[in-house]
């Protein structure tokens, strides 16, 4: 299993499509968006309308047949009957004009990043072509992407490539640094006039702190911003620690090792001084030496195969497999920085998951105690967002073979919704706003988990954080509009 750790995830404003997205550590705190008033109103003619939230009175005459809610900035997504789509602003002003590409928006540090992606096929030079041995013919066309990457407020266009179906492609996964900095592709900006300008090019990692790796062939160097002299150079990647109790040399090999080779080593050697810095921040030196531990301790430790540093914390995550479980999972302990070894610790904000973001530490027994479950039950994925704090979305599969899903907080050690549903979205997590599926393709509702209410007692087929929502008027169609997720307010014409 490949797994990967994080210590704080966000969540950037997307418009048209969901990105997977990183947020770190960083000592400053952005200023609020500003409030948009306007939202998309489907009208009986299925049109989409502007209007504002409360009186519902137009705020332009354009009509759309599609329409996403403004960006904090104050930018939407809009299509026409062509299937085509382009990007207006508040005032119903075209930014960017209608054609037939995809585009997606996101905001960082008050700046409007847009992505434009069609698919089309490329006619091939002879030596490309498909020649098929079946003798079906000859395919002389490859299916290609034309992207482009820029900034509404400047027109600044950062990137425009032509390439393969299936090959790289490019996200809008901006990182805010500072208020003044972001990382993009592999490039540290500076923000300049509602712009970008390159500062640092070949970045392998991101790192907390204003700190980033940079590579160069199979070495690490580690910076951190504004600074041109390297924090540690000549880092190469190792799965292998050599510990030292007593008079015993104890050698871990294979540590963190991975089907597929990672692009950035889990474990980064300075060859001058034999100090190992452990994966996700390698902030911190793994101790050379175990100065406190007991015989049982010892032996877990020589069989240990996983080791992530815990970040915002003197301690290590020490893992074993174990093969005795129904499902994938492992047992833990913990050195710190000194060589203490200890077999529990302070809670930390920093969870390790999967590759596919499932929960493996903290674990089961660690957030839902055995003393609080049914002995019948069966556990399948645990899972926890950004903002969530201590609770968790626990699947569970009884006796009868029913799964179902809750939301456990491991802090009060309650229910805060009981695992009766077939599935619970995620809405505002601050706010404690849910949707909930009671049956397998059953509607969605509106939930006020801080208030312990339903909003509303309409469902619909899905629920977007956004508000827009989907209800089936019949097997064949379906129909889009928007709602607000706290009061259920639809806006849409009767």
């Amino acid at each position: 299993m490949k797994i990967i750790a994080f210590s704080i995830f966000c969540m950037l404003t997307s418009v048209t499509a969901c990105t997977q997205e990183r947020k770190y550590n960083s000592p400053w705190i952005p200023s609020k968006p500003k409030a948009t008033h306007a939202i998309p109103f489907l009208t009986g003619q299925s049109d989409f309308v502007y209007v504002d939230k409360t009186s519902l009175k137009p705020v332009t005459n354009q009509k759309f047949r599609s329409a996403s809610v403004f960006t904090a900035t104050g930018f939407a997504v809009v299509g026409n009957g062509k299937n085509e789509y382009a990007v207006i602003d508040e005032n119903g002003k075209t930014v960017l004009d209608f054609s037939t590409s995809e585009i997606n928006l996101n905001v960082v540090n008050g700046l409007t990043f847009y992505k434009r992606d069609i698919e089309y096929e490329k006619k091939m030079p002879v030596w490309k072509w498909d020649w098929n041995i079946m003798g079906s013919g000859i395919k002389k066309e490859q299916t290609y992407h034309k992207i482009e990457i820029g900034i509404l407020e400047s027109k600044q266009v950062l990137l425009h490539e032509d390439i393969p179906y299936l090959e790289d492609n490019y996200y809008l996964d901006c990182i805010a640094v500072d208020e003044s900095h972001l990382f993009w592709n592999g490039t540290l900006y500076e923000i300049k006039k509602n712009g970008l300008s390159k500062i640092e090019n070949n970045i392998a990692e991101l790192l907390e702190n204003k700190r980033f790796l940079k590579s160069s062939n199979v070495n690490f160097s580690m910076y951190e911003l504004g600074q041109k002299k390297a924090i540690h150079s000549g880092l190469k990647g190792t799965e292998a620690l050599s510990l030292q109790f007593g008079r015993e040399t104890i050698l871990l090999k294979d540590i963190n090792k991975e089907r597929y080779e990672p692009e950035i080593p889990k474990l980064l050697l300075d060859s001058k001084t034999n100090d190992v810095y452990p994966f996700p921040q390698y902030e911190k030196v793994f101790p050379k030496e175990i100065i406190k531990a007991t015989a049982s301790q010892i032996d877990f430790i020589k069989k240990t195969s996983l080791v992530y540093s815990i970040t915002n914390s003197p301690y290590f995550l020490l893992g074993v497999f174990n093969y005795d479980h129904d499902i994938w999972a492992y047992d833990w302990l913990y050195i710190d920085t000194k060589g203490n070894v200890t077999d529990s610790i302070d809670t930390y904000s920093f969870k390790v998951l999967d590759q596919v973001g499932n929960m493996v530490w903290p674990d089961r027994k660690m957030i839902l105690p055995t003393q609080f479950i049914d002995k019948n039950w069966k556990f399948g994925k645990i899972n926890s967002y950004q903002g969530m704090n201590d609770t968790y979305f626990i699947r569970i599969e009884d006796e009868k073979k029913l799964r179902t899903m809750g939301l456990w907080n491991s802090k009060t050690k309650i229910w805060e919704i009981k695992p009766e549903y077939h599935d619970i979205s995620v809405l505002d997590a601050e706010k404690q706003m849910y949707a909930l599926q009671k049956e397998e393709d059953g509607l969605y509702i509106l939930y006020d988990q801080k208030n312990k209410k339903n909003i509303g007692s309409k469902g619909y087929r899905s629920i977007n954080s956004d508000g827009l929502v989907t209800v089936q008027l019949n097997s064949r169609e379906n129909i889009y509009y928007y709602i607000d997720i706290y009061s259920g307010k639809e806006y849409k014409e009767n």
